[in-house]
Formats: C-alpha cells, sequence, structure tokens
C-alpha cells in the first residue's frame, strides 16, 4: 500500500504526548519570531544574546497558568518585571527594544500558537515597531487624543522608561475598544517591514 504525503501518520512518534510535541514545535518558533524581529534594527542581534533572553523572560510563568486563572493585573505584573530583568541583563537593551522581543514572542506562542490559558490572548501587547506606527496613522486620523499617545515617539529606541511605552500601549488599548477587537489586534494594521523600525 502506497501512502500519499497527504495520508496521516498512524502514530505519533514516541516523544512525549501530542500537546508537549506541540508546545515544543510552537515555543521553538516563537523564540526564532522573536530573533527574526529584531535582526534588522536593533542593537542586540544575535541568537547567542537573544535566546538567553528569551529564557531569562520567564514566560513559562504565563502559558503555565491554568485555563481562567489568569488576570490582567498578573499579565500586567509579569511583563514590567520581565522588561526590568532583560534590561538589567543587556546594557544595549531599552525598553523599546525589550518590550518588542517579549511582544514578538507572545504574538506568536499565545496569539497564534494558542499556547497557555485562553484569557492571555486578551492581556498580550502588540510589537511596537515602525510598521504598526505607519500602520495607525489611517485609523488614528480621527483621533487625535489617541494618536498624541501612539506616537509621542516614532522609534523604538525612543522607548526609554516603562510609563512612556505603557502610555503607547494605553492609546493602542483605546483605539481596540473602539473597534471593538483585542489589544493584540490592533496588529491589523501592521504594514511590515517597509521602514526601519529603530
Amino acid at each position: 500500500m502506497t501512502m500519499s504525503r497527504r495520508t496521516p501518520p498512524r502514530h505519533v512518534p514516541d516523544e512525549g504526548p501530542a500537546t508537549d510535541l506541540r508546545t515544543g514545535i510552537v515555543t521553538t518558533f516563537a523564540g526564532w519570531t522573536a530573533l527574526s524581529a529584531l535582526r534588522s534594527c536593533s542593537p542586540v542581534k544575535s541568537k547567542d544574546r537573544i535566546y538567553p533572553l528569551l529564557r531569562l523572560a520567564g514566560f513559562d510563568a504565563l502559558l503555565g497558568v491554568p485555563a481562567g486563572e489568569m488576570t490582567a493585573d498578573q499579565f500586567d505584573k509579569w511583563h514590567a518585571s520581565a522588561i526590568k530583568r532583560l534590561c538589567r541583563a543587556d546594557d544595549d537593551l531599552c525598553v523599546g527594544w525589550a518590550a518588542k522581543l517579549l511582544n514578538v514572542y507572545l504574538k506568536a506562542a499565545a496569539y497564534v500558537g494558542r499556547l497557555g490559558p485562553p484569557e492571555l490572548i486578551e492581556f498580550i501587547h502588540p510589537p511596537i515597531d515602525g510598521g504598526l506606527w505607519t500602520g495607525l496613522e489611517g485609523p488614528l486620523a480621527r483621533r487625535p487624543a489617541i494618536r498624541a499617545r501612539t506616537h509621542g515617539v516614532r522609534r523604538i529606541k525612543q522607548i526609554t522608561t516603562y510609563p512612556q511605552y505603557l502610555d503607547i500601549i494605553d492609546g493602542c488599548l483605546e483605539l481596540a475598544r473602539e473597534l471593538g477587537c483585542r489589544l493584540i489586534e490592533v496588529e491589523q494594521f501592521w504594514q511590515g517591514a517597509e521602514k526601519p523600525a529603530g
């Protein structure tokens, strides 16, 4: 009997449960996307520096929370603490680049890969970069108060404090509420890597 390429295998390889296999694939991909996102303009580019930072972030503290037990306050505390750890671990990282590293990872792991408690998707932040700032110009043209928050700076390296970063995120959250979407879903306006981000 000949199997076509579309015929699924008859068993899962002996590498643990299928969910463990999927988790491994998703987290590996999330790490690679975070690495790739920082390769263009970030002062930290090499995998020898980025992967240890990702391990230091402590994603298991989020992704390992049982369904229904994650709160916005819990996520906010984790995020602020993780940013502080990353910035302390590498002097070349500013708050903006540390946040982008975390947020790209979570976009791939939690939003795309559906890892972690389902409610985590409601709390994760969009990665802030030139592509998002450019894409937000249209929807914010008639929302100058929100634009003043999201566009106080236009380069990742100019995001140097966590309160400054949160002001950008709060502006994105305000837009998301007006549009009836999740905070991460303001990513619908992202314009890709057409312009340098840093």
